[in-house]
């Protein structure tokens, strides 16, 4: 009874464990592209609105969805603001993404807030034609267009990119992206082993009922 139990424990948590890995957004960060561990503050500038945050260089992005993700602060911000990341493609252009929206991970940087999320995503098509794989920019920059008053802080700044089907929009704050590749192979392996402990059991088990 007690290894029927045992058996049945492991197979539960195994698929209690496929369950929530199948809800987790799979992103994967770009390793080495990481800004502002320590929070960096900006205040207006008379004559200036926009201010150059990070140049990144080869980002070596292999998918067609990515997208910078970090946290913002702000004070007393007059007019709208908004966070911008240019995607440079050489010959093909300069494409940008505009964190405009009304509200959420997107929104405009107007009044004051405390620290929230903010997303800037990508999304190109130049891998769908004729089985081509990808291509990524050769540089990406991300901006802050400040018009008037305020202060801005931002943080812990990373770039991810995602499968083709996977919408970065998804899950943002809800702190279940795993940057870290060896966080997901440990997952793996604990999986993997509640189903050989499960299997060992359950194989066991039959043979002595029908011996």
């Amino acid at each position: 009874m007690f290894k029927h139990d045992l058996a049945a424990r492991c197979l539960l948590a195994l698929f209690s464990s496929l369950l929530f890995l199948s809800a987790v957004q799979a992103a994967e960060q770009i390793w080495g592209v990481s800004f502002f561990a320590e929070p960096l503050t900006l205040e207006a500038v008379a004559g200036k609105q926009r201010h150059l945050l990070a140049v990144i260089p080869q980002p070596k992005i292999s998918s067609s969805v990515y997208a910078l993700k970090g946290k913002i602060r702000y004070d007393s911000v007059e007019g709208d603001a908004y966070l911008q990341m240019n995607n440079d493609f050489g010959d093909k252009g300069v494409f940008f993404t505009k964190g405009l929206e009304p509200s959420g991970p997107m929104g405009k940087i107007s009044g004051s807030s405390n620290w929230r999320p903010f997303i800037l995503p990508f999304y190109t098509n130049q891998g769908d034609q004729a089985g081509a794989a990808p291509v990524g920019p050769g540089k990406l920059t991300l901006e802050l267009y400040l018009p008037a008053a305020g202060t801005v802080t931002i943080r812990d700044v990373r770039l991810y990119q995602y499968a083709g089907n996977e919408d970065p929009l998804a899950s943002v704050g809800e702190g279940f992206d795993f940057p870290n590749p060896q966080v997901r192979s440990a997952l793996n392996i604990l999986i993997g082993l509640l189903f050989v402990v499960a299997l060992i059991i359950l194989i066991s088990r039959s043979r002595r009922g029908s011996s």
